[in-house]
């Protein structure tokens, strides 16, 4: 066995077949070498991208007027649903996110729904919305 090895080294040197040869990339005619399509479109967005934004949706602007006489804005989109909109105002004014309630036309606006769930916001033109935030009191120790 050992010899079977040693003869199949031999012939590989012997052949010049020991080493594989380098490959060699196409040329597209531009000056660059590619195996494979690009991933970009002309706007330097891939397929995934142009998925990721159209489940966004379009940008939505939420003015938030807080019952303790402060307003805040929001930028987010459509397809964002009411609780990243609470974070973003719980962030911004240092108010836990349990005491905020969201109001848009006097209805309760709830955490699991999407801005997209509101036909007064998908009907509006400009997608600039005021939103009444209630503060819940704290709550004692």
């Amino acid at each position: 066995l050992a010899q079977v090895g040693r003869r199949r080294r031999t012939a590989n040197r012997s052949t010049g077949t020991s080493r594989p040869k380098p490959c060699h990339m196409a040329d597209d005619g531009q000056g660059t070498a590619g195996a494979f399509p690009s991933q970009y479109d002309e706007s330097g967005m891939t397929s995934f991208d142009r998925v990721e934004a159209e489940l966004r949706g379009e940008q939505l602007k939420l003015i938030c007027d807080l019952s303790t006489g402060s307003r805040v804005e929001v930028v987010c989109n459509v397809g964002h649903d009411v609780a990243y909109a609470k974070g973003q105002v719980s962030r911004q004014t240092e108010i836990e996110y349990g005491r905020l309630q969201f109001f848009l036309d006097d209805k309760l606006m709830f955490d699991p729904l999407s801005f997209n769930d509101f036909p007064a916001i998908m009907a509006s033109p400009t997608k600039e919305v005021l939103v009444r935030v209630e503060v819940a009191p704290p709550i004692p120790e």
